[in-house]
């Protein structure tokens, strides 16, 4: 059933074959979550005392020393990168021009991601190393400097193969003084992929709120070692600094809070045997297709729920991009992703039934 609003405003709603993305508004929030928000919005606090609690809350759901709710994860990486500057008034006021700062962050060419700006945004300038194959120790020993700031390490599936290890990567950045920081955005559920950095070493890791927490879209984690968290928040807003304008409100911040409880109170193993055989039926329901290679991704390591990937197979007339164009034009419409050649249908944020609406249109569309 369409929600009212689109209505009003007019607006078709999808099926969201795509995943907990910021493309398609991130999740859906459980009821508990929105009554939180609600709630919160009938009084006013003062923020930094607000995010100072739940930032307390980020950092035993994390395990590290300290924690920091941000507008969401990319804007979690421009205030990592704005400790370059530290808690200093002066500095913070200069960003992003960080010239005379240790400004440099050191990043493999195999982590570029789409959101690398927002640490230039932070004042960093970016170093690379490697090549998205391959990336020698000696490689990153050489990139740290007396200007180096910090190592960005990124574990997303949309990274290609050339990264050193991690524990390669911080024994190497702890031997020289420099803080490793994580993008892990989306990588959650299972809880322990929250936890497992700071025992890896990590120095800052960022999260996402609104993709497999099932936060508001406007949230994240920034969990850290104090210093840099005092950073982080000197830097951010409502202070006067490059984070003024990436501001979270009161109801996103308590919305974030209530999404932990529920998000440590899940069952997320049941949950993904769901996303599983949602994932099956899909696969089922294409594997006669002669143009199409139909097959099942399901590893946490590698995605937050299964995927189903498609892939032409020799002469098949379909073309990726125009598949998903088509779905998208169709009622009803559905978002699906072309990843790096395949079709991918991410069973992430599924409701039930859908599944079958998705394979039912895939195969008019899959001929030889």
């Amino acid at each position: 059933m369409t929600p009212t609003i689109y209505t009003e405003i007019g607006i078709r709603t999808i099926i969201n074959g795509r995943g907990a993305t910021t493309a398609v508004g991130g999740t859906l929030m459980d009821p508990a979550v929105l009554a939180a928000m609600v709630d919160a919005s009938n009084a006013f606090v003062v923020l930094d005392e607000l995010n100072e609690q739940v930032g307390e809350r980020i950092a035993a759901l994390t395990g590290m020393p300290a924690g920091y709710v941000t507008c969401g994860s990319a804007a979690g990486m421009a205030l990592a990168a704005a400790c370059i500057a530290g808690s200093d008034p002066e500095r913070i006021r200069s960003l992003p021009d960080s010239m005379g700062m240790a400004n440099q962050i050191v990043i493999h060419r195999a982590h570029h991601i789409n959101y690398d700006q927002m640490l230039r945004v932070g004042g960093a300038q970016l170093i690379e190393i490697g090549t998205p194959q391959r990336t020698e120790p000696g490689e990153l020993e050489e990139a740290i400097g007396e200007r180096t700031a910090a190592v960005f390490y990124v574990d997303s599936r949309h990274t290609e193969p050339g990264g050193l290890d991690f524990a390669s990567v911080v024994a190497i950045a702890a031997a020289r003084g420099v803080p490793v920081i994580v993008d892990a955005a989306s990588t959650v559920p299972p809880v322990d992929h929250l936890r497992r950095w700071g025992r890896w070493g990590a120095d800052l890791v960022i999260f996402s709120g609104g993709k497999g927490l099932r936060g508001p879209q406007d949230s994240g984690l920034l969990a850290g070692r104090a210093d840099l968290i005092t950073a982080a928040r000197a830097n951010g807003s409502p202070h006067a600094g490059i984070g003024r304008g990436m501001k979270v409100s009161k109801e996103a911040i308590a919305g974030l809070w209530k999404a932990i409880d529920i998000f440590l109170a899940t069952d997320h193993e049941a949950e993904y045997q769901t996303h599983l055989a949602q994932a099956e039926r899909l696969a089922d329901r294409l594997a006669g297709q002669p143009a199409a290679r139909v097959w099942i991704e399901a590893n946490w390591e590698d995605w937050p729920a299964p995927v189903v990937r498609i892939a032409q197979q020799p002469d098949a007339r379909w073309e990726p991009d125009a598949v998903r164009q088509v779905l998208m034009a169709g009622e009803p419409a559905i978002h699906i992703d072309v990843f790096r050649g395949d079709l991918l249908v991410s069973t992430h944020c599924l409701l039930a039934g859908e599944e079958l609406l998705i394979a039912g249109a895939l195969a008019a569309l899959l001929s030889p």
